[in-house]
Formats: structure tokens, C-alpha cells, sequence
């Protein structure tokens, strides 16, 4: 009887402990939901932000109001401070960049890249290289052997600081192709625009930028991109152009959407977006948003979002060091 009884205990125990883990794993938002917008709205990190919003209230993934906040300023460093005030709490989730990790190792952001959670990268924008069509440089190879001879000798475009994703990628296919990288010469401008003005004046022989800041002076056959740093061949009108490590040069880099939650998330809150996001990035409107707006699907969960954001941070800290931006540690 005493075995029974004791039986029938750790038995009870089991569905109660069962009914717990399910419960527990059950999370839901119990209030609205913010999704903080990094910048300003209008461009893609805030559209990256509306269409979630969109996504999530259309098809029942979120079953609380969702609205989206625009906290901009420092890079994209100000809403991480805001995010991080807000710890364990999962009705915030905020969109991030490349700047998350490059604000860290500049020094310009009192939020690290370790101090959030991971929750999901959504797509890529892959850097190119382009020129005008009527300049000398007819193909990546071209650009290279410019650059070997002399690495001041092709003044390119790199907006919108020293340091940014651009300014890198440019430093990073340089770097591969065994050029001194502080003799380059960047030029920083304000926006991808100002950029394809002064390459299509003649004032720069090149550009560092987005596939897409580039894509209708391409179809309209002003501009030619002569190489891409993505990790295979992407869509038109770029199907023909070649990678970098096609080339010989393997360089891969871009600006990235990711999406982000405070510090402190239990298991089961990062459970429940895991699944809403990915579900939201399956949807039809998610499919067709990459693309209208050129976008590369590249879907990570919390897990292999971290590990995106860690060799991030030993690329950049790498090319910054040879850059001279930051001090070697």
C-alpha cells in the first residue's frame, strides 16, 4: 500500500510538473506590444518595423494592439538605452542594424551588443561595388588591380561615416586583396543618394552601397555594379553580377535587419516571438516586401541571431583595428 500510495504521488507530481513546463512555455503578451523603430520614420529599418506591425495583427500572430515607436538618434544607440530600462520585459521588441555592433566597438553606444536579447534577423542587404557605365572600371578585378597599384588612386564613396557598413566593406575587399587599407581613399558622404550624384558627376570613380541604393540607376542604365559581397549570386538585375568570392575574394558583408528584446527574456517569451516572427516571415507580404524592396531572406532565430551578432563583432573589431579606428586591445 505504502509503494502505491508513494507511486501515485511522484505519478501526480509528473502531470503536475508536465502541466507546468506547458504552461510556462504557453507565454502570450498580456498587454500592446511596442516595436521600436531605430530612426526616423520612412526608410527600410522603419518599414522593417511597420511591416511586422502589419504581419502580426493581419494574421493573428499577436492578439494585443501593436504599434510601432520611432526612437531615433546616436546611431540607433538611444533605443537600445530605452530597450535596456525595460528588462525581462517582452512586450518590447526594437529593430537592430550592423550599428548595434559597430556603436559598441566605437564606443558610441553605453549599451553593449551582449546586454539584449537576440530574437531574429530577418534579411540582408549585401554591399556592391558600383561605377558609372561609362568608367574604365569594367569589372571587380579591375577595381582590385587599381587598388593594388595604388590604393589612393580611385577616390569611392562610402556613406555615411567612417566606420559604417559601407566604409568596411570597402576596407574588407581591399584588406582581401592584399591592399594597405589606411591608404585608401573614402569618401564620406550623407546618404546612398549623394553618393550616386557624385559617382554619376565624375567626383568619385566609385561607390560602396547597397544593392538597392543603386538598383534603379542600374535598370536605367546609368550605373554598373562590378561586384557584390554576398555570400551567393542574388536576383535581378544582378543575377549576372558576380560575388566577391567568386572573384577570389571572399567578402561578405551587409546591412542586416535583426530584431531585438530587452536583457533578461525567459525562455518561453523568447519562444513565443521565435515562432510569431517566423511565421510572419513566411507570410505572402513578408515575400513580396523583399521584393519590392530588393531585400536578401537570410531568416535567423534568437540562437543563430547571437551567434550573427558575435562574428559581426570579430569582423568589425578586426578591420576597424587595421583601419586605426579603434585601439588593438
Amino acid at each position: 500500500m505504502k509503494r502505491a500510495y508513494g507511486s501515485g504521488w511522484w505519478i501526480l507530481l509528473c502531470l503536475l510538473g508536465g502541466s507546468a513546463t506547458v504552461a510556462a512555455q504557453a507565454w502570450k503578451p498580456e498587454r500592446g506590444i511596442e516595436i521600436i523603430a531605430p530612426t526616423t520614420p520612412g526608410g527600410s529599418v522603419d518599414l522593417s518595423a511597420r511591416l511586422l506591425q502589419k504581419i502580426f495583427q493581419d494574421a493573428g500572430l499577436v492578439k494585443v494592439p501593436v504599434t510601432v515607436v520611432n526612437k531615433p538618434g546616436a546611431g540607433g544607440s538611444l533605443s537600445l538605452v530605452y530597450l535596456n530600462q525595460h528588462a525581462g520585459d517582452a512586450h518590447i521588441i526594437a529593430i537592430t542594424t550592423p550599428n548595434i555592433v559597430a556603436n559598441d566597438l566605437n564606443g558610441r553606444s553605453a549599451v553593449h551588443y551582449t546586454d539584449i536579447t537576440p530574437l531574429a534577423n530577418l534579411a540582408d542587404q549585401y554591399t556592391c561595388v558600383a561605377v558609372r557605365t561609362e568608367s574604365p572600371l569594367r569589372s571587380g578585378r579591375d577595381f582590385i588591380e587599381r587598388l593594388r597599384k595604388d590604393p589612393s588612386s580611385l577616390a569611392v564613396s562610402t556613406p555615411t561615416t567612417l566606420g559604417s557598413t559601407n566604409h568596411l566593406s570597402f576596407a574588407l575587399i581591399a584588406r582581401a586583396a592584399g591592399v594597405e587599407v589606411r591608404k585608401l581613399k573614402a569618401v564620406i558622404l550623407g546618404s546612398g543618394a549623394d553618393a550616386a550624384t557624385a559617382v554619376l558627376s565624375g567626383h568619385v570613380d566609385a561607390h560602396v552601397g547597397t544593392t538597392s541604393s543603386v538598383i534603379k540607376l542600374v535598370e536605367a542604365g546609368k550605373m554598373r555594379v562590378l561586384a557584390i559581397a554576398a555570400p551567393r549570386r542574388i536576383g535581378a538585375p544582378y543575377d549576372a553580377t558576380p560575388t566577391w568570392t567568386e572573384l577570389g575574394f571572399p567578402v561578405v558583408l551587409g546591412t542586416w535587419r535583426g530584431v531585438i528584446a530587452p536583457r533578461g527574456l525567459k525562455p518561453e517569451q523568447i519562444a513565443f516571438w521565435n515562432d510569431a516572427i517566423a511565421k510572419a516571415l513566411a507570410s505572402e507580404t513578408w515575400k513580396q516586401a523583399l521584393r519590392d524592396n530588393d531585400w536578401e531572406p537570410n531568416y535567423l532565430d534568437s540562437g543563430g541571431t547571437r551567434k550573427l551578432f558575435d562574428a559581426e563583432y570579430a569582423k568589425y573589431r578586426s578591420i576597424l583595428t587595421d583601419l586605426g579606428l579603434i585601439k588593438e586591445k
